[in-house]
């Protein structure tokens, strides 16, 4: 683990070096990683002396060209470690939420990623069925973002080819053959996580387990390094 060894390489914050001016180090992890591994390494972080902020990001890569993310923020109570790191991650996002305490960010993130992952899943399966049904696939999307079918999967990302260019070539990654956006593989580490920690902690995911498994097909399929939209056309049995 990087952030662990770079923990670990930083000396202590001892007694003899602190004055009532000193300020702890203040470590900002915006990876998504297991909840667990963020509150382990919070401890590690604080028996030195420092801070470690679990801050993993939403929003994509649209999110991120426009500055528009959105940072879940797990860490201590300290609403000062709040203050001190909102300016720089306000830098980068637009939003900044505080989750809560050590691991809550990580948590946040999960959590959000796992809807997501199901989320696309349905949006493909109605796409999918409604064109073959004889539905325009353009209207169909104009039919669900006027009714609650609306979502994040098919409004701002929708999958469908023709869609996605009708809003404007190149601006969602299904306009462009599925490349940029957010990665088959990496939404199947996401909602791994997910299933790991829910198996660990008894909950009951049968969405979730069966999303892993879909995507964890279309990677074994090639489509991998693909935005997850590419979704669509694994299950028309497709390869891009």
């Amino acid at each position: 683990n990087v952030l662990g060894a770079l923990l670990e390489s930083i000396p202590a914050n001892s007694p003899q070096h602190i004055t009532s001016n000193t300020l702890p180090r203040i470590f900002i992890d915006t990876s998504t990683v297991n909840p667990l591994l963020s509150r382990s390494l919070f401890d590690d972080a604080f028996k030195n002396g420092h801070i470690l902020v679990d801050a993993p990001v939403s929003g994509g890569v649209k999110g991120a060209e426009d500055g528009t993310l959105t940072f879940m923020v797990g860490s201590d109570s300290n609403t000062e470690t709040y203050d001190r790191i909102s300016p720089y991650l306000r830098r980068m996002g637009k939003r900044v939420i505080g989750c809560g305490g050590p691991g809550t960010g990580s948590a946040a993130k999960l959590c959000n990623n796992l809807a997501l992952a199901s989320q696309m899943i349905g949006v493909c399966e109605a796409i999918n069925l409604g064109e073959e049904l004889g539905v325009d696939p353009i209207v169909l999307a104009d039919v669900m973002n006027s009714s609650t079918a609306k979502c994040w999967s098919s409004e701002v990302c929708n999958p469908h080819p023709s869609v996605a260019t009708a809003r404007g070539p190149g601006k969602m990654p299904a306009s462009k053959e599925y490349e940029g956006g957010f990665s088959t593989k990496l939404m199947l580490k996401d909602v791994g996580l997910a299933v790991a920690a829910a198996d660990e902690l008894g909950v009951v995911l049968p969405l979730g387990s069966a999303s892993k498994q879909l995507y964890q097909l279309a990677d074994i399929s090639g489509m991998g390094s693909k935005d997850f939209g590419v979704m669509l056309q694994y299950l028309r049995g497709k390869k891009v």
